[in-house]
This record gives C-alpha cells, sequence and structure tokens, in this order.
C-alpha cells in the first residue's frame, strides 16, 4: 500500500479529527468568496463612487477579514498537524523516509485542503446568491442595478483558496522538518508550563495598564489639544499596545495565581484544577489573549451599527427637498417642476425660494505642525460663506430673528456642538467687495433649521452658513457678479407612487445643468487652493456626480437633499456597510468561538492520562467534571468578561470624546450596545456547553 492510500485510510476512519479542519477552511473560503462575489457585482459597485471612502472602507474591511480568516485557519492547520505528528512519529519510528514521507503528506494536505477551498467558495456563491438577492429585492424601490457573478469576484476567490492552499503547505513542510522522533510522537502531549509566580499587584498592574492603554490611545490627543495646545499625532495609538499588555498580565494572574484567602476548603477543593492551569499556563495564557482580541474586534464590529444608526435617525429635515443652484445657472423653473411633477403623478407642496450670496469671510484653520503643536491660523479670506437676510430667512423657514448691523446667526443641526477644529464664532469679518471693506461681524448664536446646512462637517468651517442684517446684507451683495449670487430652494410632494420618479428626473436635471463654479468636491475651498499656489482647474473639475445614478454616493458640494433620494442612499449605504461590518463581526467571532472550541479540545487531548490517574485515585466522576468544566469554562469566560468589559468602555469613550457630552440618542445607542453584549455572551455559554459535553464525551464523563 502506498503512503497515499494509507493517508486515505486514516482519514476515512478518523472523520471527526479531519472534521474540524474541514470546516474552518470551508468556513474562511465561503466567508471571503461571498463577500468578494458581492462586492464585485453591480448592486454593490454602482453604489460605491469609484475613488470614495466607502470604496476604500470597502476594500480595507476584505483585507481585515481575510486576515482573520487567515488567523483562524492557521490555528485549525496547528492543532491538526499536532494531531497528525503521531502517526507521523510512528512512520519515521518504523523506518519510513523523510523526504516520502513529506512528499506524500504535502500531497495529501494539498488535495484535502484544495477540495475544501472548492466547497467553501461554492457555498460562497451560493451564499452571495441568496444575500444579493435579498438586498437587490430590499433595495429594488429605489436603484435599478441587480446582483450578478462577476468575473473578478470569482477570480479573486480563487485567488484566497490558493492563498489558503499555500499556507497549509508552509505549515505541512515545517511541520517535517523536526528530527527527534519522540518529540514527534508527544507533541499533542506538550506542556508549556509558567516558571515564574506573580503577586496581586501584578494583577492591579495589568489591569492599570489595559485601562491606561484604551484612555491614552483614543483620548490623549483630544487632551494634548485642548489642554496645550499640541497635537501629539498617530503615534499615540502605540499606547494601544499597553491595553494588550494589561491583558496579558490580568491572564497570567489569573491562571498562576491562587490564593488560600477566607475560604481555605476552596482552596483546596480545587488544588489540582490550579495545579493543572499553571502546568499548561502559557499555552492557556496565550489562546485567551487572542480570543480577547478577536472578540474584541468582532463586539466593536457590532456596535457600530448601532452607533451609526441613531447617528442617521437623530437628523430631522424639515422639508423634503432642498437645494441650491448659483445662478449662473439654468436650473429647474418652479413651472418645469410642476411639469415633471405631474408626469411623474405627484404635486408640489410649499414651494420657496430663498436668495444666499457667496461672501468673502474671515476663518480659523487649525491644524498640528510638523513638531505636533497645535496651531491656529486666522485668514480674513479664509472661505467663501453662504449668506442671507434676516426677512429671506424668514421668507423660507418662518423663523423671524432680529439681528442688529453687525450681528449674525449661524445656520445649524439641533444640538450641534462645537469641536477641536470648528468654531461657531470663528468669522468675525465679512468682505463688501461694492465698498473693498470687511465689515465686523459679531456671533449672536445659532438658528436650528436642518434643511438648509450643507456638508461638510454639518455647517461648520467652509461650509456655514449665516443669516445677517438686511442691510448689512445689501451692503454685502452690491456689486457681487451673477455667479455669486445664490437660489435656495425648499419644497414638498404629495405622498405617490411617482414620488421616486420625481426624485430621479430632479437630480438628473439638476446635475445636467450645473453651472462650472458648481462642479467642486465636497471639501473643496477656492481661497484656501488660492493660499496655496494650486490650480483652481485641476480641482473644480473633479466632483462626483453621476446624473443617471442618484443611488451613488457623492463627493460633490452641491448635492442636493432630495428626500425620496437621500432615503434611498441611506438605505443602500447603511445596507452596504452593515453587510460589510457584519462580515468582520462573524470573522472575528467565528475565529473567537474556533480557537475556544479547539483549546477545549486540547485540554481533552494532553490531560486524558492526567484524568484516568483521577479516576486510579478514586475520584467520582462529578468532581473530575467539576475538573473540566472550571478549565473549558476560563477559556470562555475571562476572555468575554475583559472583551466585553474594554469595548463597551472604549465604545462610550468614543461618545463622550466626539463632542464632550453623551446625547439622548447616544444613550440608547449605548443600550443596544450592552444588549449586543449580553447576546453574543449568550452564543459564548451556548459554545462552552458544546465544549464541555464533546471533551466530557472524548474523556469518558
Amino acid at each position: 500500500m502506498t503512503l497515499s492510500g494509507l493517508w486515505e485510510k486514516l482519514r476515512k476512519r478518523n472523520k471527526k479529527d479531519y472534521g474540524q479542519f474541514r470546516f474552518c477552511v470551508i468556513f474562511a473560503a465561503a466567508l471571503i468568496s461571498s463577500y468578494l462575489m458581492l462586492i464585485k457585482s453591480p448592486l454593490i459597485e454602482n453604489a460605491l463612487p469609484e475613488g470614495g471612502d466607502s470604496g476604500k472602507m470597502v476594500f480595507l474591511i476584505l483585507g481585515i477579514a481575510a486576515a482573520g480568516c487567515v488567523v483562524f485557519v492557521w490555528y485549525a492547520a496547528h492543532l491538526f498537524l499536532r494531531y497528525k505528528s503521531r502517526e507521523i512519529g510512528i512512520l519515521l519510528a518504523l523506518g519510513a523516509e523523510r523526504g516520502m514521507l513529506r512528499k506524500a503528506l504535502c500531497g495529501e494536505m494539498i488535495k484535502m485542503t484544495a477540495w475544501c477551498a472548492a466547497e467553501g467558495i461554492l457555498a460562497g456563491a451560493a451564499a452571495s446568491f441568496v444575500i444579493g438577492k435579498i438586498l437587490e429585492t430590499a433595495t429594488r424601490r429605489y436603484q435599478a442595478s441587480f446582483f450578478a457573478f462577476t468575473l473578478s469576484g470569482m477570480v479573486l476567490s480563487l485567488l484566497f483558496g490558493i492563498v489558503l492552499v499555500l499556507l497549509i503547505l508552509v505549515l505541512t513542510a515545517k511541520a517535517m522538518r523536526r528530527t527527534n522522533i519522540m518529540d514527534v510522537i508527544n507533541e499533542q502531549r506538550k506542556q508549556e508550563p509558567f516558571r515564574k509566580n506573580v503577586t496581586k499587584g501584578y494583577f492591579i498592574c495589568g489591569a492599570a495598564l489595559a485601562a491606561a492603554g484604551i484612555f491614552l490611545g483614543y483620548g490623549l490627543n483630544h487632551i494634548a489639544v485642548n489642554a496645550f495646545g499640541i497635537f501629539l499625532g498617530g503615534w499615540v495609538n502605540t499606547f494601544y499596545l499597553l491595553a494588550v499588555i494589561g491583558l496579558y498580565q490580568m491572564m497570567v494572574y489569573s491562571v498562576s495565581c491562587h490564593q488560600k484567602g477566607r475560604n481555605p476548603q476552596k482552596y483546596y477543593n480545587n488544588l489540582l484544577y490550579y495545579g493543572m492551569m499553571k502546568f499548561q499556563g502559557a499555552s492557556v495564557v496565550r489562546n485567551m489573549l487572542v480570543i480577547t482580541l478577536l472578540f474584541m474586534g468582532g463586539l466593536y464590529a457590532l456596535f457600530y451599527m448601532p452607533l451609526m444608526i441613531s447617528g442617521s435617525v437623530s437628523i430631522v429635515y424639515e422639508d423634503e427637498y432642498s437645494y441650491r443652484f448659483l445662478n449662473d445657472a439654468e436650473e429647474l423653473t418652479k413651472m418645469e417642476l410642476e411639469e415633471i411633477a405631474e408626469e411623474t403623478g405627484t404635486k408640489l407642496l410649499n414651494y420657496r425660494e430663498g436668495e444666499f450670496i457667496r461672501v468673502t469671510g474671515s476663518g480659523v484653520e487649525r491644524d498640528a505642525d510638523d513638531s505636533g503643536r497645535f496651531i491656529e491660523n486666522y485668514y480674513a479670506d479664509y472661505a467663501e460663506y453662504d449668506c442671507t437676510s434676516a426677512s429671506q430667512y424668514e421668507k423660507m423657514t418662518g423663523i423671524r430673528l432680529d439681528i442688529p448691523e453687525g450681528g449674525y446667526y449661524l445656520i445649524q443641526l439641533p444640538d450641534q456642538e462645537e469641536t477641536t477644529w470648528f468654531k461657531f464664532d470663528d468669522m468675525d469679518q465679512l468682505y463688501a467687495a461694492g465698498e473693498d471693506i470687511y465689515l465686523p461681524m459679531k456671533y449672536l448664536g445659532n438658528t436650528e433649521y436642518s434643511s438648509l446646512v450643507i456638508t461638510p462637517d454639518n455647517g461648520l468651517d467652509h461650509g456655514s452658513r449665516f443669516v445677517v442684517n438686511d442691510r448689512d446684507y445689501e451692503r454685502l451683495k452690491a456689486s457681487l457678479p451673477r455667479e455669486k449670487l445664490e437660489t435656495q430652494v425648499l419644497f414638498n410632494t404629495g405622498d405617490g407612487a411617482g414620488e421616486i420618479s420625481f426624485a430621479k428626473k430632479v437630480f438628473k436635471e439638476f446635475v445636467l445643468r450645473m453651472s462650472d463654479d458648481m462642479n467642486v468636491k465636497e471639501y473643496y475651498n477656492l481661497l484656501e487652493e488660492e493660499r496655496r499656489g494650486e490650480a483652481k482647474e485641476s480641482v473644480m473639475k473633479s466632483a462626483v456626480a453621476d446624473p443617471e445614478n442618484p443611488l451613488a454616493e457623492s463627493d460633490w458640494q452641491y448635492h442636493p437633499l432630495l428626500a425620496p433620494l437621500r432615503e434611498q442612499q441611506n438605505v443602500m449605504g447603511n445596507a452596504i456597510r452593515y453587510l460589510l461590518f457584519i462580515y468582520v463581526a462573524i470573522i472575528c467571532l467565528a475565529a473567537a468561538g474556533i480557537i475556544g472550541y479547539t483549546r477545549s479540545q486540547s485540554v481533552g487531548i494532553t490531560n486524558r492520562q492526567f484524568f484516568e490517574d483521577m479516576k486510579k485515585l478514586g475520584a467520582d466522576r462529578a468532581y473530575r467534571k467539576q475538573i473540566l468544566k472550571q478549565q473549558i469554562g476560563k477559556i470562555y469566560v475571562l476572555p468575554a468578561a475583559l472583551g466585553t468589559g474594554l469595548i463597551l468602555g472604549y465604545s462610550v469613550l468614543i461618545l463622550y470624546m466626539n463632542d464632550g457630552v453623551i446625547k439622548p440618542y447616544e444613550v440608547t445607542a449605548a443600550g443596544i450596545l450592552v444588549a449586543l453584549s449580553a447576546l453574543i455572551g449568550g452564543v459564548q455559554y451556548v459554545l462552552y456547553k458544546k465544549s464541555f459535553r464533546t471533551v466530557g464525551r472524548m474523556l469518558g464523563l
């Protein structure tokens, strides 16, 4: 019989031992291939702007997901090769040539991994088809794109399968390099004891390091900027390593340090368990640390969703349709809008027009210099702002403002807060071109009207819009050319089946009729470009706005707020983001579960003889089950508790550090985070029970 035939017989006889390895490879290939086939389908690609941040996030998450899958396939392969080591050692002891054995084993592993990868790709294709069709059906009202398999998605899935095959090949070749036959045979029984004792101070130090690492990694820049005017830069992220070190110390203490305390009998009852844990301490702690980090990554991906939902639903727009255009553009008139409404079976309601002007004004540019010091540069000609008069503002919104000459209100979202980079009163003068002078201006407060707030930065920085005194407005408007005059349109429509068609036609006409000066990116600031000496033309002709595809996210400063399309973009954008982060959460949590499950299997394999010896020495079944339960429970409980606690604290820190307050919708989001943590804790408990039953059967308990 050939070695290949022998491996095949062993595989058929030991299906259970092979099953876990096969599952991990199939699962990894299925996750990544389904992800790739989804993001490469027209349904997703048409919803993402070329070169936009969303597209970059998609591939960043792909990298994270692929790395996570490679990690748990590596771990499963490592455990599987530990199981195979006994067979390899026995064959070597019987005289099998190492070269021939290596060739046969590598061939066996490549063939098995390739079949598993192929099964995973097919499973991924089926999963992506189901998910894609669900997304297609859910968003059919908003877009015309459809799910379809693409060549690029299939090729990339195949490449990932090849990566898995190469990974297994490298690990197999490495496993065959060992020369000591007895070491190979006893690989499964290998123990990694701790060789040092630690005290309670070691645990306290670890807890302090974990808390400090999380706090300093995220909050140190905020503190330095606000307290000392210094921006420390990205190097502060290295403080997160303190959290990893702190986690390690807490785990070392939990495994290696046990004291009699006030209940010495409990200590004596668990003496065998304490000894076993310490004897295997190094490998146990290493596994628990990896599980904790994966657990934190999975929870953070899940937590992103309620945070994003809460933030998006907190903004209420007063008008369904809101857009602005420079007066040198031949945009839609009210009559043309009514004609489109009639064609699509809807009607215009409460149509209003108002006037804004584009006026040069002062502002503060905040940044960090090369040394990391936070700097503020004041410019009299910082940006061109949108300004309207108090009477025009009342006409558009119904809000009456008493504004003295030289005063202004900032149009803002409800509950908007200042940030480190932008302050409400940064503007203190506006340029009156007709008089060639700057008019001093004083900030009087905010006026809230969401439909008039424009991007970027929620109506701050150069996206700010101001309401000024009528007389000041006329002085500022004098001598302005037509392209500096702006029309603001606000209206609603009647409910009807044609509302989507109406919004799409309005969007298309708006894009096609825009003027050259409207064709600018979201964060483009003409005066900033002039200060830097950069060419106006090269920057302006780069906005992302597709008249045929309003679904695609656009990097466009004059993007209209059209309720049906906004809802459409929210549905598709959120669907894509949820999908991506759910993938990351599944991969991280699955990896944590797989590593925890395989570690519990190792408990049974490495301690089989120890449990047999306890039985011979008179330990009853209940006591042995208690010892096993404690060992497996340590693997699941401590990583879950530490990971959940740290990531909840980190999420609350983010919510607070964003603007210095916890808003009502953020309290709701925090409650959702706690509920999700409880749910994942329940899943961990189920895995723990299954692991306990499986290992219990293995040990005859």
